[in-house]
């Protein structure tokens, strides 16, 4: 509500004015905007408007003048005057990694100027995106250079979906750079700046809209949340949704995993454990990752893969061993290739899928746990 002050007869009158606020499109499902156009207009034809917007939107040159011209003029305008089509962030810098490819990008918040981060990396055969679900984080991992920020704020489902779409059109718009040579973004992780299962309710949104077929039409196994294990928002993400689920593990033991993920001390790692693997056990269509952060002289030690492979035992996931991407103030170091490919060998030996993450864009910054903004309000 704005306040207008009139000047009459030397004195002022305040006169209220009641400003109507438009939602963001794209913080809506396909089945919300169903329902809205249901209560207007009338069940008949409710599907198939719902239908025609959504293949508009996200099918045919986002960003660019929709033609709704296969609606009827009172939909058209019932639309256009309840949802706001411009996406609500905009690149603010832009960071390109001469060893890989890798594109990062800073992109600011457009309610309140607030800056996140998100990162494209070309790979053989598809093209990732890494996004942000948070400003800052507030599990305040040691080695996590996101976690030295605290928790500024939560984005919105729009303020997610949306990194995704300025990444493309910012593709289209510069095709001589090897991200734009993929015909589409085809995985998106959400492994970028905070804790997605601490935003539960919009990352649930955004990745329905992400699969939806009408939408993103990204299969459920291409999209992958990231987590440090948040209960009960993990049973939510695993009855709700079909994606992929990465655990943040980083230690097998509760002590040692306590000091360097604080978190750990609200949701023990066995109870994680255990509730994935209850999924496993019942045959849920999911894919689950367990993300290990290789640290040297921390958890580096043949005790360690030993009893990694003790604790994972009927979980059914494959591990990643993601060596540490070091970066300024970290008091951790990280440990020779070597060392890492030792480790590897005894969860290989004990019957496990383990693979070594070299990560990408290291050299600008873009690495998991490098992602900060030093410019953030």
């Amino acid at each position: 509500m704005n306040i207008l002050c009139l000047k009459k007869d030397h004195q002022f009158e305040v006169v209220l004015k009641e400003i109507k606020t438009m939602n963001s499109f794209f913080g809506a499902g396909r089945i919300e905007l169903e329902d809205k156009i249901a209560e207007i207009f009338g069940t008949k034809k409710a599907k198939l408007r719902s239908e025609t917007i959504f293949k508009k939107i996200y099918k045919q040159n986002p960003l660019d003048n929709y033609d709704f011209s296969e609606l009827s003029h009172e939909v058209i305008a019932w639309l256009k005057n309840n949802y706001d089509f411009s996406v609500p962030l905009e690149i603010s810098d832009i960071q390109m990694s001469t060893h890989d490819g890798s594109v990062k990008f800073a992109m600011r918040l457009k309610s309140d100027g607030k800056l996140v981060e998100s990162v494209l990396i070309p790979e053989r055969g598809r093209l990732t995106q890494c996004i942000s679900t948070q400003v800052g984080c507030a599990q305040g991992c040691r080695f996590c250079q996101t976690g030295r920020m605290g928790l500024m704020r939560s984005l919105t489902t729009e303020e997610i979906i949306g990194q995704v779409i300025l990444a493309e059109k910012w593709r289209k718009e510069n095709l001589d750079f090897h991200v734009s040579s993929y015909q589409r973004i085809t995985n998106i992780v959400y492994m970028g700046m905070g804790e997605p299962l601490d935003n539960i309710d919009n990352v649930i949104k955004s990745t329905q809209i992400f699969c939806d077929h009408l939408g993103l039409n990204l299969s459920p196994n291409k999209v992958t949340v990231s987590t440090v294990g948040l209960m009960p928002a993990l049973d939510r993400i695993l009855n709700e949704t079909k994606v992929a689920v990465a655990l943040s593990l980083h230690s097998p033991f509760e002590d040692e995993r306590s000091k360097v993920m604080p978190v750990n001390l609200r949701h023990p790692l066995t109870q994680v454990i255990e509730t994935l693997r209850k999924h496993t056990l019942s045959g849920t269509r999911h894919s689950f990752m367990i993300q290990y952060t290789l640290l040297r002289g921390i958890n580096d030690t043949e005790r360690h893969a030993e009893a990694l492979v003790s604790l994972l035992q009927g979980v059914g996931a494959k591990i990643n061993l993601i060596p540490l991407n070091e970066h300024e103030g970290a008091s951790f170091r990280r440990p020779d290739l070597g060392r890492v490919y030792q480790f590897q060998q005894i969860l290989k030996n004990s019957g496990m899928v383990a693979t070594v993450r070299l990560s990408k864009g290291r050299d600008i910054q873009a690495a998991c746990g490098q992602l900060i903004k030093d410019k953030v309000k």
